[in-house]
Parts: C-alpha cells; structure tokens; sequence
C-alpha cells in the first residue's frame, strides 16, 4: 500500500512525538495509531504501530535500566502473563478485521474517545495521591495484567497508562520505579502482539521502519527526561497527551457526521 512521502513525514513526527511520551508517561498510542488508522486502515494499522513502538519502548527500558528504575523480579512474575495475553488478542483482532472489517474502525473510534475523556477527566480533577500499599497484592496485580495485556493486543492506546498504574497499586512500586518497570512489560506486549501481526503479514514496513527509527528517538529522549525531572513531569505529560488525544478524537467525529 503507497503512502504519500507528506503522509509518511506527518507519521514519523508523530512517532517521534508518541515516543517521547510514551517513554515519560505512557498512552504514546494515542498519538501514533488513530493516524495510522486513517491513511493506512485498520488492516495494517495495529501491526504497523507496534513495530514502531517496540523500539522505543526498548530505547527507554534500557535507559530506566541503567538507572536501575525496572524490578526484574516484577517483569519476571508478570512478563509471560502479558506476553500470551497479548498474542492472544492480537490473534483475536486479527480474526476481527478478517470477518468484520468495515465494523472494526468505528468500534476503535469508540474505544479511543472513552479513553480520552476518561483521561481528561482525571485530569481535570485532580486528586491527592493514594497512599502507597503497606504490601503487594499479586494475584490482583496478575488479574489486571492479564486484561491489560489482552487490551493492548486487541487497541493498544493507554497500556503504558493502565500497566503504571498496577504497578503502584498492586505491585507497591514507587512512580519511577512502576514506570521503568511498565517498559519492560510493555515490550513483552508489543512482542507478543508482533509475533501475530508479522505473522499474518499486517505489517507496513515501508512505514513502520521510519516511524521505528523516530519512535526510538522519542523514546531515549523521554526516558532521559523523566529520569532528570521526575513524578511532576510524568504526570503533566500524561495530561497534555490525553487532551490532545481528546481533541483530535472530537474532531474526528464531528467531521465524519
């Protein structure tokens, strides 16, 4: 499938862009994949998006790394649980688009809006932050990352969100921590989704290459801005993407009606 080269550099902006966020906050697909969804269709959208974000989700994980903000102990107990669940709904989709296609974008147009509002609100009225848990809660901690795994497979859009937030409140980490840690998972996923999509061939790569390359450039910078700045910029970032996410989404559907 062409893309027009002005389409293709609007795409590796917003990667870059996606990257930077995701690396901070998470909810980097917000960004990158309605784009996606518009000029290059559902069919190669979700395939196309994870190849770009795996790299720059491994660029940040390895910067949280070395800054040892990743508990491996976490990724080890949680990382197959998200790997399979992620396979499994990327297989999932994958059969979706085959027998519904013309169903599946209005569906993700929902999806996404829901999520925006949702994060636009929390915004909006913020709330002090929640206590830290006086001791893990695993087996719920397992539960919600099954069905975020499954989530990221089928969307994708707001993992990185939803997986933070497990962390700190059922894995007991700290925000830097729950954030370096989050990567390591979220490449699980991505990996699990990829093993479906190069599989079935719904991959654009002449696209997801250069978006990869922009997305891994977001991702080292982010990573390294959040590790200077701390909890106050992940959470600022967190806002500004989920409203502007919003806002796009908003447009969208006006002008489609």
């Amino acid at each position: 499938m062409p893309v027009e080269p002005i389409v293709l550099a609007v795409l590796v902006v917003l990667a870059f862009l996606a990257g930077l966020v995701d690396a901070i906050a998470g909810g980097g697909g917000l960004l990158q994949l309605p784009p996606l969804l518009a000029f290059v269709g559902p069919g190669h959208a979700l395939g196309t998006n994870k190849t770009a974000s795996i790299f720059g989700t491994t660029a940040a994980l390895v910067r949280y790394a070395r800054h040892g903000a990743v508990r491996w102990r976490r990724v080890a107990l949680v990382g197959p649980v998200a790997f399979l669940g992620s396979l499994a709904g990327s297989l999932g989709y994958l059969e979706l688009v085959k027998r519904h296609a013309r169903a599946v974008e209005p569906a993700f147009a929902v999806v996404f809006l829901v999520l925006a509002v949702d994060q636009v609100r929390r915004t909006l009225r913020p709330k002090a932050p929640a206590a830290t848990p006086a001791r893990p809660r695993v087996a719920l901690g397992l539960a919600f990352a099954a069905a975020i795994a499954l989530y990221d497979g089928i969307v994708g859009p707001g993992t990185g969100i939803f997986l933070f937030w497990a962390f700190t409140t059922w894995f007991a980490l700290s925000p830097l921590e729950a954030t370096g840690t989050t990567k390591a998972v979220n490449v699980l996923t991505n990996a699990g989704s990829l093993v479906a999509f190069v599989a079935g061939g719904a991959v654009l790569w002449p696209v997801a290459l250069p978006m990869a390359a922009a997305n891994l450039a977001g991702g080292l910078l982010g990573a390294r801005s959040a590790i200077r700045h701390g909890v106050r910029l992940i959470r600022i970032v967190t806002a500004v993407a989920c409203a502007g996410a919003a806002g796009y989404l908003l447009w969208r559907a006006f002008a489609a009606a």
